[in-house]
């Protein structure tokens, strides 16, 4: 089979078409994807450098060739035995956790818990840009924060960095949910924000949000350090100073730690530095988010999609052929929405 794949760590330049991989063996629980669209993530860029080595390599059989890629859509080409809720020719979508299942390639085994029906009014490329967004959010608000939708109704959320692929699915949820939503985007992207739902869009070139927002009751910060200096500060600082305050990051030290000190010394420290923000900064409860794969969250993602609450921003579409092309528009951090794989070489 074809796949894009890596043979070592580096910028986009790293990565090749391979048309000789094998076909990757399925296991009882597993379906056979033959993969018709993929979508890049900021972590794939991250673990194409290198991001995340002390635990991803531990989880790969080989170290390299590596095929990376979280999200797909396709058909069931092949099914495990104890696969029931799919048959061979279903259209299906998903993403993939297992550093083993990268979905660059013309076919991907993934666990049936991160599998399912694609939405029948969406098309391939769309369905494709959506899953690891959505339950990156999921991830974030139920499973770390131990938010339910009810506890959201009506609250003040702003969303620091509202017009890439997580922000722009972000900003429909929480606006279902009935948040009032405020985020913050280039001037290009001011009316997209608003039309997917936010109520207030802040243009990060001219305002700052931390001088303009107050009474916030949950802030989800997308950017973090790497584009606003101190930006767990300046974020808290927009909170309501009580504990059913909520902030919420997913650019934190906790996998730079263990890659650095290994697993064994970076562990405990990792959490030793959560514990000292957390007191830092009480009452506000503070979260690293990590994704978590949610097949109850794929299966809401799929109603919400299929009911058109939920509806794809797609930047630009990409073949496989010149993933190093789309690599490299996500690095430059000024899309608006998802950059999608069509695989045809």
């Amino acid at each position: 089979m074809y796949a894009a794949i890596i043979d070592n760590y580096g910028d986009e330049s790293s990565l090749r078409i391979n048309e000789s991989m094998p076909v990757p063996n399925i296991n009882s629980n597993q379906v056979l994807i033959k993969v018709k669209a993929s979508s890049i993530n900021p972590i794939d860029l991250m673990k194409r450098q290198g991001y995340g080595n002390a635990i991803f390599e531990k989880q790969r059989k080989l170290k390299f060739p590596w095929v990376l890629g979280s999200d797909f859509s396709g058909h069931v080409a092949a099914k495990g035995s104890k696969v029931t809720r799919f048959q061979e020719g279903d259209e299906v979508w998903g993403c993939s956790s297992n550093a083993n299942c990268g979905t660059y390639a013309e076919f991907v085994a993934i666990d049936q818990e991160e599998v399912n029906n694609k939405p029948k009014n969406l098309q391939f490329e769309e369905a494709a840009s959506l899953p690891y967004a959505f339950l990156t959010t999921w991830s974030a608000i139920v499973r770390w924060a131990g938010l339910r939708p009810k506890d959201l109704l009506n609250k003040n959320v702003f969303i620091q960095g509202g017009a890439g692929g997580v922000g722009t699915i972000a900003i429909q949820l929480f606006n279902h949910w009935g948040c009032n939503v405020s985020t913050t985007c280039s001037s290009k992207n001011i009316k997209l924000l608003k039309r997917l739902g936010a109520n207030e869009v802040i243009d990060y070139q001219k305002d700052k949000f931390y001088e303009n927002l107050e009474d916030q009751d949950l802030v989800y910060d997308l950017l973090g350090d790497s584009v606003l200096e101190n930006s767990i500060e300046k974020c808290t600082k927009i909170l309501k100073n009580q504990s059913s305050s909520h902030y919420i990051s997913l650019t934190h030290p906790f996998i730079n730690t263990i890659d650095n000190k290994g697993l064994l010394l970076g562990v405990p420290h990792a959490i030793l530095i959560r514990q000292k923000l957390k007191a830092i900064y009480r009452p506000i409860n503070i979260h690293w988010s990590i994704y978590r794969p949610s097949l109850s969250g794929l299966q809401e993602l799929t109603y919400l999609s299929e009911e058109e609450i939920i509806k794809p921003t797609i930047d630009s579409i990409y073949t496989l052929s010149d993933i190093s092309m789309a690599h490299k528009k996500v690095a430059t951090g000024h899309g608006s929405g998802k950059v999608v794989i069509r695989h045809d070489l």
